[in-house]
Parts: C-alpha cells; sequence; structure tokens
C-alpha cells in the first residue's frame, strides 16, 4: 500500500519538537513528506529524536530556551540560515503550564509563561513571515488549549495565555489572508509527561487522572496522535479554505 504524503516537499518548523505532542507533530509531518526544523530546550530530547530519525531523515534539531530572548534571537539567525527564504508550514506548539491556586502565582511564573505560550510564537511567526509569504501553502497552526475557551481552578495564568494565543491567531488570520493560513489546534487532557507532572503535582495523581477522565465523554485522555493529525490536516492543502479556526480535540469534553 502507497504511503500517502499530502506534505511532499514542504517545509515545516516546529517549536517544543521534542516531547509530548511536539514529537508526535514531527513524526506526522515527516509520514507525510515534509522536511521538519524543530525547536526545543531540552538538547537531551533533541538528541533522542534526532537518533529516531536517522534513518528516515527529515529533521534538524535545533535547542533554545524560549523564554529567553537572545538564545531565541542566536537560534533564529541559524535558522533562517538554513532555511534560506524557504518555509510552508509552522507550528507553533511549545508551551509550558503550572497547577498554582491564583493568588500564590509569582510574577516570575507568570512571566514564563507568558514568554513561552504567547511571546516566543508570535516573535518567531514575524521572524519567518518574509518566508511564509513567498511559500504558495503557507500555513501556521497555534497549539492553544482546551483552556483557551473554559476556566479551571489552578491555571488562572495558564488560560490567559491560551486565551491570547487563541485570539492573536483569529487577527492573524484576518491580516494574512489569502496568503497565509493560520488556525489553532485546541488540545483537552492529553497523556503527555506535562500533564502527569500536574497529576502529581496535584498531591494525588491517581485521583486527579481518575478525575480528569470522567470529565471526557469519550472516557479517555487523548494521544499526542490525536492532536499531531489535526496538525497535520489544518497544515495541508485539504484544510485550504480554513482560517481563523480553532480546532478543539478533547473528547467532547468542551461541550459537556
Amino acid at each position: 500500500m502507497a504511503t500517502s504524503t499530502p506534505l511532499a516537499g514542504r517545509i515545516a518548523v516546529v517549536t517544543g519538537a521534542a516531547g509530548g505532542i511536539g514529537r508526535a507533530i514531527v513524526m506526522t509531518l515527516i509520514n507525510q513528506g515534509a522536511r521538519v526544523y524543530g525547536i526545543d530546550r531540552n538538547a537531551e530530547a533533541q538528541s533522542r529524536m534526532t537518533d529516531a530519525l536517522a534513518a528516515v531523515g527529515g529533521y534538524t534539531p535545533y535547542v533554545a530556551d524560549l523564554a529567553d530572548r537572545t538564545d531565541t534571537d542566536r537560534m533564529l539567525f541559524a535558522l533562517r540560515a538554513d532555511l534560506a527564504n524557504r518555509c510552508d508550514i509552522l507550528v507553533n506548539n511549545a508551551g509550558i503550564s503550572t497547577l498554582v491556586p491564583f493568588a500564590q502565582t509569582t510574577d516570575e511564573q507568570l512571566d514564563r509563561m507568558f514568554a513561552i505560550n504567547v511571546h516566543a510564537g508570535f516573535r518567531i511567526t514575524r521572524a519567518l513571515l518574509p518566508a511564509l509569504l513567498r511559500s504558495e501553502h503557507a500555513a501556521i497552526v497555534n497549539t492553544a488549549s482546551e483552556l483557551g475557551f473554559i476556566g479551571h481552578a489552578g491555571y488562572a495564568a495558564y488560560c490567559a495565555t491560551k486565551g491570547a494565543v487563541l485570539s492573536w491567531t483569529r487577527a492573524l488570520a484576518v491580516e494574512l489572508a489569502p496568503h497565509v493560513r493560520v488556525n489553532a489546534v485546541c488540545p483537552g487532557p492529553v497523556d503527555t509527561p506535562m500533564l502527569q507532572a500536574e497529576f502529581t503535582a496535584s498531591g494525588d495523581a491517581a485521583a486527579a487522572h481518575s478525575h480528569e477522565i470522567a470529565h471526557v465523554p469519550m472516557g479517555r485522555l487523548g494521544t499526542p496522535g490525536d492532536i499531531a493529525g489535526i496538525v497535520a490536516f489544518l497544515a495541508s492543502d485539504a484544510a485550504a479554505f480554513v482560517t481563523g479556526a480553532a480546532w478543539t480535540a478533547d473528547g467532547g469534553k468542551t461541550v459537556a
């Protein structure tokens, strides 16, 4: 059976590329024919990712802390040189989350969360926009969250960042049409190391896990592959008339 390669020849940049949802996005885009330039702050995870893809090829790693503007600028200088003014797909997926009561949220936690979840995507998109505008298939996909729509105790800062991602996604979709499509994917609870860490931080990981699933009509946590498939669709020509959209992938949790 022939492998479907709807993204053959496309050049993609993915942030938060080496773990959880980002890793699945990278694998899916490569399997569909794209060449991926992946950005992650975890050098060890990037090394494992490169090794895992060595036989397949198509992956170039970059290590940068996207909360650090100097480090981000250094990475972008090298990335733009390697891209040589070519970019078809940008996936702003990097993100962090901290389970902490609102009154105990520090300025440092708030600043870092906005730096990674909002500012980094804004700045990377701005830096790569000239290359995207040269593409005939340009698509940006931002990773937002179900918590951009609904509130959750202990996640005030995170909710604020994901609401911001949704808002600038819509604004950019209008501003860049018809040349670049801009959409957001909004995951619900997805079984990643970040979510498991949040379960542990609650004080009773097993109870937190059961409580989360109880609020998902489909009765399970999402998988990174569930999200990666939507990202690949939004990046492809199959979504050629889709822009400014926020695609929830939460097992029905938001509507329930």
